[in-house]
């Protein structure tokens, strides 16, 4: 797993590419979307909504791929409830994206506050 320190480096970078394996194919899909970190965990959500391919994907085969910059990790993701999300992730959305302030304040900010924790593994 990454140090602390490396984490909070990346947390510098707007996007993350996030491969995950279809649910059904086992083939390998790549977006590229925002993140967060904190409490040594990398956040995603989606912006369309839990029934973006991706998230559907996720929830059923939970291991994951980060490019992050020039780094790659590998991870396993956790679904979080709205109630997380709303006092630990948003924050740190808010806090990283200008952007994600404004949609908060206007309310337009994601309709379905869900996202994942996913947690760098070490590799063997």
């Amino acid at each position: 797993m990454p140090e602390l320190q490396e984490l909070d480096r990346l947390d510098r970078t707007s996007f993350v590419l996030l491969t995950v394996r279809g649910r059904k194919t086992n083939t390998p899909y790549t977006v590229k979307i925002w993140f967060a970190v904190g409490n040594g965990k990398i956040y995603v959500t989606s912006g369309r909504g839990s029934q973006a391919s991706w998230v559907k994907n996720l929830r059923h085969k939970p291991e994951v791929e980060l490019q992050i910059d020039t780094t790659t990790l590998r991870g396993t993701a956790v679904w979080l409830d709205e109630a997380t999300v709303e006092a630990e992730v948003l924050p740190l959305f808010f806090r990283k994206y200008f952007l994600a302030r404004i949609l908060g304040w206007i309310g337009s900010w994601y309709k379905e506050k869900f996202a994942f924790a996913i947690t760098p593994i070490a590799d063997s």
